[in-house]
């Protein structure tokens, strides 16, 4: 009985010819990969010695900005942001309560702010990790020891993430200004569980506890991969994959909260 149901149910023979023309195209897929991949290692390995040489130009550029960058990241975040902001502010003024574009222009002018400011925390990881590896002090600093490039290093991490924060907050409290049931402060240990509380979107909800928690996971990773630069000769690759992993999530998390608010 069993036998004779599959054979006339005209799903199962739906399900065959869509395999059979998936599958052919998956044969013409993988032949075509095989082939590319092949002419692409023939071309790495007779571009071994040029990519070296990029390679090596690339860090020398590197150790040189890195110690600074963070110091440029800060000013340009302090300079960008207070504009950004008088704008918005100067947009919500002349909001009637009725339009919904505008507003939606200024909340979306806000959520871009948010996103630029967790953009150059990680940023601000990245170059504090790549300017204390220009240092030397993987190496115990076994010639002068470079106090400048150290200064400047420690330095530009605290004003990327002071700006960062200080940015955060007025995005955050102007942001309450325009939905007044949103509640919390940055500059509370507990910002997020308020933050949190104060949401009524489940959807929602369930996205930020998500991406919360790959904040904490991700972080926890930079800092064992930054003490294994400094203590087990990791290099910088790991930590920048790390980076560039939870840069992809922050972005993504922004641009879809923009796209499924409508700016809201």
């Amino acid at each position: 009985m069993t036998d004779g149901t599959e054979k006339c149910n005209p799903k199962i023979e739906e399900n065959q010819r869509e395999d059979r023309r998936a599958f052919h195209k998956f044969i013409v897929l993988l032949l075509a990969a095989m082939v590319v991949g092949g002419i692409t290692g023939a071309f790495s390995t007779m571009a071994a010695k040029g990519q070296a040489d990029i390679g090596a130009g690339i860090t020398a550029g590197l150790q040189r900005i890195a110690p600074y960058a963070n110091l440029v990241i800060a000013a340009v975040l302090a300079v960008w942001m207070p504009v950004m902001l008088r704008g918005s502010r100067a947009g919500y003024r002349r909001w009637d309560g009725e339009e919904e574009q505008l507003i939606e222009k200024i909340e979306r002018k806000l959520g871009i702010g948010m996103i630029a400011t967790n953009v150059a925390l990680i940023a601000g990881f990245f170059f504090f990790a790549a300017g204390m590896k220009s240092t030397g002090i993987d190496s115990s600093w076994e010639e002068e020891v470079p106090w400048v490039k150290i200064a400047a290093t420690f330095l530009g991490l605290i004003a990327v993430m002071v700006a960062t924060v200080i940015a955060q907050n007025r995005i955050v409290n102007f942001t309450k200004e325009i939905n007044p049931e949103k509640k919390g402060s940055v500059y509370d240990l507990k910002f997020r569980k308020t933050w949190i509380a104060s949401c009524d979107e489940a959807e929602q909800l369930q996205i930020y506890r998500a991406y919360t928690a790959m904040n904490y996971a991700a972080l926890g990773m930079f800092l064992v991969c930054f003490i294994g630069m400094l203590s087990w000769n990791f290099g910088l690759l790991p930590l920048t994959m790390v980076l560039f992993v939870w840069l992809t999530g922050v972005i993504v998390y922004g641009v879809e909260s923009l796209r499924m608010t409508g700016g809201r």
